[in-house]
Formats: C-alpha cells, sequence, structure tokens
C-alpha cells in the first residue's frame, strides 16, 4: 500500500458514516486531486466509500466500518462565510472564542446568500452564516454539512414603489420565503418575480419601481431612492432569517466548540449588542454609524427548532423528498 494511500485511509477513519466534499481531502492532506481521485476510485471498488457528482463538484460517502480505529482531525484555521449584511453583529465575539480555543479564523463575505452555502456544502469553508432556507434546500444534494437552528431575526423589509409590478427577491433565501408569505396572503400584487444575486446592483434594477424585498442596510439605501416599507419580519411573521451551518469536516470535538462558542456569543450579544460593531465594520466594510441602527432590528432566538423547519417546508418542498431527510440536517439535542 502507497504512503498516499495510507494517509489517506487514515484521514477518512473519522468521517465514517459522514458526507463529506472530495475536495476538502486533497486540500487536507497537500495531495494533488489527481492522485486522490485515483486513490477514492480504488477505495469505492473495494466497497469501503461511495461518490456521488454534483455538477462539477463530488461528494464522498465514507461508509462505517472503515475501521475500528478513530483518530479525529484537528483544524488549526477555520474559514468561515458570511453574507453581506448588518445581521451578524455578535460576530466579534464568535470570532474572539474561537481564537481563545485554538483557531485562526479566516473571514469571507459573500454577496449572494446561496454562494455562501454552496461554499459549506462544497467544502469551501468550514462554517457559513448564511439562509436556513438555502441551507435546507441544499442539503438532501450534499449532505456535507449540519445546521444549526439559532441566530438573530429580523432585519429586513419589503418595500414598494410605483412604476412596475415585479417583485424583486434574492433566490432560495429568506428574502424568498418571505416574497412567498406576502403573495400567498394577497399583501402584494406582484406579477413577476426578478432575482438579484448582488445587492449592490438592486438599485439599478429596481429603477422602474416594483415590490423589493431586501436586508439592512441594503433597503436604507432604496428608501433614498423613494421606496417606502410596507411589511417588516414580524408582519410576516418570520423569525428566523441566517443560522450556522457547519462542515462534516470539523470533528466531534471541533464541532462542539464552534457551536457552544456559538451560542455564548448570540447571548452576549443580547447583553451587549454594541460591543464588536468595529470588528464587523472592518470585516464587512459597514459603516458603524450604520450599524448601530441595525441594533434595534435584531434579535436573539436561540433555539429555533424544527417547528421552523416545518414552515419553511410548506413554502417549498411540502412532501419532496420527505421531510425527515431535511429534520436530519439539524442538531436538535446535540449541543450539549
Amino acid at each position: 500500500m502507497s504512503s498516499v494511500k495510507r494517509r489517506l485511509l487514515e484521514f477518512l477513519k473519522s468521517y465514517q458514516g459522514s458526507y463529506i466534499p472530495q475536495s476538502h481531502i486533497h486540500r487536507a492532506l497537500g495531495v494533488s486531486k489527481s492522485r486522490v481521485s485515483e486513490i477514492l476510485r480504488e477505495l469505492e471498488l473495494e466497497g469501503l466509500i461511495a461518490r456521488t457528482s454534483i455538477g462539477r463538484s463530488k461528494v464522498v460517502y465514507v461508509k462505517p466500518g472503515l475501521s475500528e480505529r478513530h483518530a479525529e482531525p484537528d483544524h488549526k484555521s477555520l474559514r468561515v462565510g458570511i453574507v453581506y449584511s448588518s445581521e451578524y453583529l455578535f460576530l466579534g465575539g464568535f470570532v474572539k472564542r474561537l481564537a481563545k480555543r485554538g483557531f485562526r479564523v479566516e473571514m469571507l463575505v459573500y454577496r449572494d446568500g446561496l454562494k455562501a452555502t454552496r461554499a459549506l456544502a462544497e467544502g469551501e469553508v468550514h462554517a457559513a452564516l448564511s439562509p436556513l432556507v438555502g441551507q435546507l434546500y441544499l442539503y438532501p444534494t450534499y449532505r456535507t454539512y449540519r445546521v444549526v437552528l439559532g441566530g438573530l431575526s429580523g432585519g429586513f423589509r419589503v418595500l414598494y414603489r410605483e412604476g412596475s409590478s415585479r417583485v424583486y427577491s434574492t433566490v432560495i433565501s429568506t428574502m424568498d420565503y418571505a416574497r412567498w408569505r406576502a403573495l400567498s396572503r394577497g399583501l402584494t400584487e406582484a406579477s413577476h418575480t426578478v432575482y438579484y444575486s448582488d445587492p449592490s446592483t438592486l438599485a439599478l434594477l429596481a429603477s422602474s419601481g416594483g415590490y423589493v424585498v431586501t436586508w439592512h442596510p441594503v433597503y436604507l439605501e432604496l428608501e433614498k431612492h423613494g421606496f417606502r416599507a410596507l411589511y417588516t419580519p414580524g408582519d410576516l411573521e418570520v423569525e428566523f432569517c441566517c443560522v450556522l451551518g457547519v462542515s462534516n469536516t470539523l470533528s466531534r470535538r471541533e464541532l462542539g466548540v464552534v457551536v457552544k462558542a456559538y451560542y455564548e456569543s448570540l447571548e452576549e450579544y443580547s447583553r451587549s449588542p454594541d460591543k464588536y460593531l468595529d470588528y464587523y465594520s472592518a470585516t464587512t466594510g459597514i459603516d458603524v454609524s450604520v450599524l448601530r441602527s441595525a441594533v434595534r432590528e435584531y434579535r436573539v432566538q436561540r433555539e429555533l427548532g424544527v417547528r421552523v423547519v416545518d414552515r419553511v417546508l410548506q413554502g417549498y418542498a411540502p412532501s419532496v423528498p420527505s421531510r425527515e431527510v431535511y429534520y436530519e440536517a439539524t442538531m436538535q439535542g446535540e449541543q450539549g
């Protein structure tokens, strides 16, 4: 057996019964993609793993019983993806706690929430703060991460300016869910949906008017262009937004550390919401004065529960696939 194959087998022992992105393996081992793919093909023929192609990416399922030995990996760095918004005002406390526990944290800011979730699913980041809707939507395809049902809620508006019957929203997101709730309740008269991926283009995209569903601080800019707020999260009974997704590539110990640090940072935020505004401004480029207004927009939802999953699924996935698949994504009862 080659030394590379031996290293790869030792590495995979930590992930028995789990799905992981294939790209994570070659990055973690420092081995070429082609060599890793060659060895995985051998292991697949030996019945030790199974692989699934998803677009240009591959997901590896490590079958239980690969080895009785179990050696957990230990990451020295942790890549965390977030979406450009005012929502994660607790982020400084989260990063501080992870640093105290030995992680070197690298932040990546995405303009599109679905891209942030896909980065989590495909192993580009170890954790992502992104819309729950998108995390649930991608989970049955990848199954390479878990969802922590807690975070902040609030912070978006449904706005309107005369001139068009279109509604502008981001695809498969909290905004999309809010758009559906507004339409299903007859609160808007939009005849056509236009999706945007970069909020910086929204003012130009919606220059002819219409309905817009977007978040803080983006809606503040639209109000300067004559849009007026029609509905808040409370009006639409949307009690969630983004939550924490964590990759299966983290060991059980690392997962516990990350989840504990996350909940501790939410609790600290509820006591001192202004504490890390300077850090968040430096990370996102959003002015501190704007973030101060965001503090009033968000409230902590420490434990949402699977009832929120059911409410989301009523909107876009009532029966296919079975809801049990989505329950599997959540970490209910595992926080410790």
